[in-house]
């Protein structure tokens, strides 16, 4: 792992999450989620036609073809709570009478038990960790009334721009809009239950550095808009689950940890009503008057659905993410009873190891991508290349060069010291001279020597020709020693989930709401595809907090 992740500032290591190291290759690895069951039509659980819900079991049926072996992997093998095969009625140890099940206690199932209870409805929140999950301690928008303290104004049309070339199109624009018209309301909300009301301290995520006062909409330094919508919040990401929590009850909600949602429960008419979950005293079932809500994150732990559903080379060799209880349960119980989903392959949140940018090269000793680019972008090109990997390359003489490339969204994430400390540090590979270094990386020397005399080049006539980084921040290496670090792609989540509409209810394959169900945060989709947009800074955390909170408000109509 490269040091800028071993001196803690990846960007999510920053805003508190936890790195859990990969674990279970996806390549050849067999099945390990379930089979649908059959619906006998009564008030059990439904299964849908796996056929027709873009389910698939089979392993033969997730080979995706490759040119060479990728080192793709899990983030771990995860305990799956789904239960396919029908759960009798004689199994069945308790039975309840409620408003709504939320299934789940992220973000997105926080902010829905907490919106549910405070509507007046009688809600249940199972998770089926001990405790709930938050990776960041963050969240954006465009209209809130923090932005509006920060005197932030964006250009609406081409955010929107932005968000549909990067999901080529593939997207439901109507859900982008919707995130648009809805987050400031979403957030005000969210941000009112905290002790700490003192605007100032939520500052813009891009002015926390040594650029208090940046205010452009975006960084207009990157090749592609990077918007600076994303705000810090004045807690640990440690501490927010709990701090949630605390909200909830307060409402009047109950709360169950270590109490897994496993099972649908449907009518006649394939509605869904209610939920069996899997407690030490064995199965109960959840009769929810209004509806159950998905909220199980993704898939990041469940080795078979990454497998179906992403292309090797969008799945990292390293997992920023602690999540274990993501194993797509969600998203199974929903395709068991009809539902559908994004189509294959879906897309994985993905980060470079490396924030900073600096030269990179890949195997074959040349460069590949304008370096100052989304995070997403910069990661995607990293997955791109033989062997999903690069390196990166700093001189001697980084500590006063490093100025050239501080900006507001790279001086966001830790001082300039730290980077520093993470691109010279131990695991960086040291030489004297370009040739030593192109042999300690392993890489052509005549083509890597070739590649940094070009780019020194470029640097002298302020102009990247190849691939237009821009030419202001391009710093020349040419002071000894010279260091070369290897660099993968990191994976922060899966962002595939089952179709909604802006009710958050999920449709069935012809697009028809399946009464009683309803999916959020990242077991929902039908917004990105082929990567997550990272330049459209905080887009999921405010997604996952206005989905919860407008789900409540909405079931308190039915």
């Amino acid at each position: 792992m490269a040091p800028s992740r071993t001196q803690g500032l990846s960007r999510r290591a920053f805003l508190g999450s936890a790195a859990v190291a990969g674990a279970a290759v996806v390549a050849g690895l067999s099945g390990c989620s379930p089979t649908s069951g059959s619906s006998d039509g009564t008030d059990t659980t439904a299964t849908g036609d796996s056929t027709t819900s873009m389910q698939t079991t089979d392993p033969s049926k997730a080979v995706w073809p490759v040119i060479e072996e990728i080192e793709a992997k899990a983030a771990g093998e995860g305990d799956v709570a789904f239960v396919a095969t029908s759960i009798a009625d004689g199994d069945i140890v308790q039975t309840y009478d409620v408003d709504v099940v939320v299934c789940g206690l992220g973000p997105a199932g926080d902010a829905a038990a907490l919106s549910c209870a405070e509507a007046g409805l009688k809600t249940v929140a199972v998770e089926k960790r001990a405790t709930g999950n938050y990776n960041s301690a963050t969240i954006g928008g465009t209209t809130s009334k923090l932005h509006k303290h920060w005197g932030m104004t964006y250009d609406i049309d081409a955010w929107i721009s932005d968000a549909m070339l990067d999901n080529a199109f593939q997207g439901n624009m109507e859900l982008f809009r919707h995130w648009l018209d809805n987050n400031g309301e979403a957030v005000d909300w969210y941000v009112s239950h905290f002790d700490n009301q003192d605007l100032d301290s939520y500052p813009l995520t891009f002015a926390a550095g040594d650029f208090p006062d940046f205010r452009d909409e975006w960084d207009k330094t990157s090749v592609s808009r990077t918007w600076n919508t994303s705000l810090n919040l004045p807690y640990k990401s440690t501490e927010l689950a709990g701090m949630l929590a605390g909200f909830i009850q307060a409402a009047g909600a109950e709360i169950r940890y270590e109490c897994a949602a496993c099972q649908l429960v449907t009518d006649a008419d394939g509605t869904v009503t209610g939920v069996i979950v899997k407690s030490d005293a064995g199965y109960e079932k959840y009769n929810c008057a209004k509806g159950v809500v998905l909220a199980t994150g993704g898939y990041e732990f469940n080795v078979q659905m990454l497998k179906e559903r992403c292309r090797p080379r969008s799945i990292p060799g390293h997992w920023l993410t602690a999540a274990s209880g993501n194993t797509g349960d969600g998203h199974q119980m929903g395709l068991a009873v009809g539902a559908a989903e994004d189509e294959f392959p879906q897309a994985v949140m993905l980060d470079p190891e490396q924030l900073m940018p600096f030269v990179r090269v890949n195997k074959l000793g040349k460069r590949f991508a304008p370096e100052y680019e989304s995070y997403g972008h910069q990661a995607l090109s990293i997955q791109a290349q033989p062997g999903t990997y690069d390196f990166y390359i700093v001189d001697g003489d980084i500590a006063s060069k490093i100025d050239k490339i501080w900006t507001p969204s790279s001086s966001c994430y830790g001082p300039k010291n730290v980077w520093v400390s993470a691109a010279t540090g131990s695991e960086a590979l040291k030489a004297n001279t370009l040739e030593e270094l192109a042999d300690l990386m392993d890489v052509p020397r005549d083509t890597f020597v070739a590649t940094i005399k070009r780019w020194n080049e470029m640097a002298a006539a302020g102009k990247d020709s190849d691939f237009n980084f821009p030419g202001t921040m391009m710093m020349t290496l040419d002071t000894p020693p010279y260091y070369a670090t290897k660099e993968y792609a990191d994976g922060l989540g899966t962002a595939g989930g089952l179709i909604i509409d802006t009710n958050s209810q999920v449709l069935d394959k012809d697009h028809a709401p399946i009464g009683g169900l309803f999916a959020i945060g990242l077991t929902s989709g039908g917004m990105f595809y082929n990567t997550y947009p990272h330049n459209l800074n905080c887009l999921s955390h405010t997604r996952n907090c206005m989905s919860g909170y407008l789900v409540g408000k909405y079931l308190a109509t039915l």
